[in-house]
């Protein structure tokens, strides 16, 4: 059996079309586990329903109190039957083969005596700018991922090995992914593409997303992903800034930390951090 694992939160459409890319894999048994964290836009009463018949597990916080993504996926891992687990966020899906093709490389790669601690697939993203194959890193180490996500935001392991490695960090506000793949690899190997591209993500929408996130939680996260990966080499420590500061432009700058991306060879993170700055203080004046 391999469990599913979906968090959501007033996005009973998107979660629909979630569910459905589930239940129509090639694959079986599938268990899905959805923990949705107080919705008010129906999508409790829907997981209610679907739970009552047999066809998900439902977990809702009735708190009145966001217990964030990390905490649903954490009771997830704890009630999943499966030997395996993978997680899909509510706003995107799979293509049909997706489970099918994890467990097929699975016990190939097993055979052929690779070592690895979990796999995960290229995936398609939908932009406002269209339509974009990433993360095709064939293998990631746990070296290459102390620099940067080479990953995405799922993978596909033993539900024990989830569990050992105690599962996601629930105080990190952002980059919980990243830090749970780091922790992953650490404990047991290489993270290995299936290479299929089954998985979709739509960014094409106004929904929230990590990249909209305010910059003092972004900062406080990489700040709590560097602290775990002490010692840093200065490579990484650059490499890890860059990051930042490229892929999260609502993040404030520091000078000190932008001499040491520059020192690293960055210099066009560091030149759109400036162009940035210069057309703020434009527009200003």
């Amino acid at each position: 059996m391999v469990t599913v694992y979906i968090t959501t939160y007033n996005r009973r459409e998107f979660l629909e079309r979630a569910i459905a890319s589930v239940l129509n894999q090639t694959y079986s048994p599938i268990e899905i586990i959805v923990a949705d964290d107080g919705s008010k836009d129906g999508s409790q009463e829907y997981l209610a329903t679907l739970h009552k018949g047999g066809i998900l597990k439902a977990v809702l916080n009735k708190s009145g109190k966001s217990r964030g993504a990390c905490y649903g996926r954490n009771r997830a891992i704890e009630l999943a039957q499966g030997e395996f687990i993978t997680g899909l966020d509510d706003d995107d899906y799979f293509e049909p083969w997706r489970i099918d093709t994890f467990v097929s490389k699975w016990f190939e790669f097993t055979r052929s005596k690779k070592q690895f601690s979990a796999l995960f697939d290229s995936v398609v993203e939908y932009r406002k700018s269209g339509k974009v194959a990433c993360y095709d890193t064939e293998i990631v180490s746990y070296e290459r991922l102390r620099k940067g996500n080479l990953v995405g935001n799922q993978i596909f392991a033993r539900a024990s090995d989830f569990r050992a490695i105690e599962g996601f960090d629930e105080e990190m506000p952002a980059l919980q992914d990243w830090d749970t793949w780091l922790r992953m690899s650490k404990y047991k190997g290489n993270i290995l593409n299936i290479n299929s591209r089954s998985y979709i993500q739509i960014q094409d929408h106004d929904s929230d997303r990590i990249t909209g996130k305010p910059g003092k939680k972004i900062r406080f996260a990489f700040a709590r992903l560097m602290n775990k990966l002490e010692p840093l080499t200065f490579s990484e420590e650059s490499k890890l800034l860059s990051v930042m500061y490229g892929g999260y432009p609502q993040v404030d700058s520091k000078a000190f930390e932008l001499v040491k991306v520059l020192l690293g060879g960055h210099i066009k993170v560091v030149a759109r951090v400036i162009k940035k700055a210069l057309f703020k203080l434009k527009h200003s004046t």
